[in-house]
């Protein structure tokens, strides 16, 4: 897509039901870009994503609901959002995403400033584990609200998952619906020391 002056691609391909494939390349010559967000929502025959579909985007903010809704999405690869320094939502980004079993654990490790995970991975069903330092490098987080709700296959919270977290406030049904859970660590918020809204958290 050669617009080297687009900002924004938002729902552009929205619904799309039978795209199975993103070229690599696709937005290397949008550097201006700064939302995506809902671009590839609802496409739910794409079962793959390209390592380096963002890799010329160092200027967008919002990835919300840009993968929402791909329900035959198994994997996502770690380096997906290595120069998106300056991304602060992720809300909603891989809602729903029914086929996704694992999440790579430095996913979101060149992303600072990142400040909402509200309902990120809400839905995936057959997730089953979470990656212990998956925020690790996202002090500036303020919101975890239904981050994992309905993760119906998850077994485990990781005790560390938000031990570099000491912005967050919000994790008001971050593991709700979580129907497999067995336990949960007795420390998980304690670096969290804003947090204020923990209600029908599990």
């Amino acid at each position: 897509m050669n617009y080297p002056q687009a900002i924004s691609f938002v729902y552009v391909f929205f619904g799309c039901r039978n795209l199975k494939e993103i070229p690599e390349n696709l937005f290397a010559n949008n550097p201006a870009v700064t939302t995506f967000e809902g671009t590839f929502y609802n496409c739910k025959s794409l079962k793959s994503i390209p390592e380096k579909l963002f890799a010329h985007n160092p200027n967008v903010t919002d990835f919300s609901e840009i993968f929402r809704g791909c329900s035959k999405l198994k994997k996502i690869p770690e380096k997906l959002f290595p120069n998106c320094p300056k991304v602060t939502y992720f809300c909603r980004s891989f809602q729903n995403c029914k086929a996704l079993k694992e999440i790579p654990g430095k996913l979101f490790a060149n992303c600072p400033n990142a400040t909402s995970f509200d309902s990120s991975f809400s839905g995936c069903s057959t997730l089953k584990s979470i990656p212990e330092n998956l925020f690790a490098k996202n002090q500036e987080v303020t919101n975890f609200q239904d981050s994992f709700n309905g993760c119906l296959s998850l077994t485990e919270i990781p005790e560390k998952l938000f031990a570099n977290n000491p912005e967050a406030m919000n994790f008001l049904y971050t593991f709700a619906k979580c129907e497999s859970l067995e336990d949960f660590p007795d420390n998980l918020f304690a670096n969290c020391p804003k947090a204020t809204n923990i209600i029908w958290t599990f």
